[in-house]
């Protein structure tokens, strides 16, 4: 019964995921040129954490931070509502 929501879970964090860390690199690439954005992509980690906080203090542009962290949380919930009911 939890894979009703653990699949909603795994779609969402993939999409939101995707979708976030080519958002990071455009911020990148945008503020720092194609060098930034071959740094940015071979630093990937680095750039989705960092990129979306830049984004939202230096532009007002909160969008990419709602997308990564409220993204991945809200997916973390869902999973882990799917394996409580799966753990009865």
């Amino acid at each position: 019964m939890g894979i009703i929501f653990k699949v909603p879970a795994v779609l969402i964090f993939a999409v939101c995921g995707l979708w976030g860390f080519v958002l990071c690199l455009k911020i990148v690439t945008d503020h720092l040129g194609f060098i930034g954005g071959v740094i940015a992509f071979a630093l990937a980690p680095v750039a989705f954490a960092f990129a979306p906080w830049y984004a939202g203090i230096a532009d007002g542009n909160w969008f990419p931070l709602l997308l990564n962290y409220g993204g991945s949380i809200s997916a973390g919930i869902l999973y882990a509502i799917g394996g409580a009911i799966d753990k009865d």
